[in-house]
């Protein structure tokens, strides 16, 4: 481990405390497994008083009863990721957009393919799945049944 990252979980720890837990995974790289009444306030911190000002992706998750947001953040020096972890039936989460605006399209994407609600969304349209989506089927979760359809053949003229 580095000492950026053992600062940094003290740092989260002294702030935040047990409400948070903060794994040191190697040099450069920790994870902070955070609630939801917690991801605004540490995202905030993190961009503004750690130097964590991009978030690189969102890849979501389905880990049974619950569906997890993972939030990959770079300062330039290391990387971290947030763990979010909400029920599938009530899969809300607030938008970082404000905080790193590059996650517009991410949250979108958490939108459409695993059914998060991410509220205060400034643009919630379908991202990747056309319009006419059936509401309700979300093509990443574990429950997602595939059905083949074949397309009809192209005439030549």
């Amino acid at each position: 481990m580095t000492m950026k990252e053992e600062l940094l979980g003290a740092k989260v720890q002294e702030r935040f405390g047990d409400k948070l837990s903060v794994t040191l995974v190697h040099a450069n790289r920790a994870w902070i497994t955070v609630t939801l009444e917690n991801l605004p306030e540490l995202a905030k911190w993190l961009k503004e008083q750690e130097g964590y000002y991009h978030c690189s992706t969102i890849t979501g998750l389905d880990s049974g009863e619950n569906l997890e947001a993972l939030y990959h953040l770079s300062s330039g020096e290391g990387e971290l990721t947030l763990r979010l972890a909400v029920p599938k039936t009530n899969p809300h989460i607030p938008t970082l957009t404000g905080i790193w605006p590059g996650a517009v399209l991410y949250e979108r994407e958490l939108q459409d393919m695993f059914g998060f609600i991410v509220d205060g969304h400034p643009d919630p349209r379908r991202y990747i799945l056309p319009e006419d989506w059936p509401d309700g089927v979300y093509p990443l979760r574990k429950d997602y049944v595939y059905t083949y359809v074949e397309a009809p053949l192209a005439k030549k003229e």
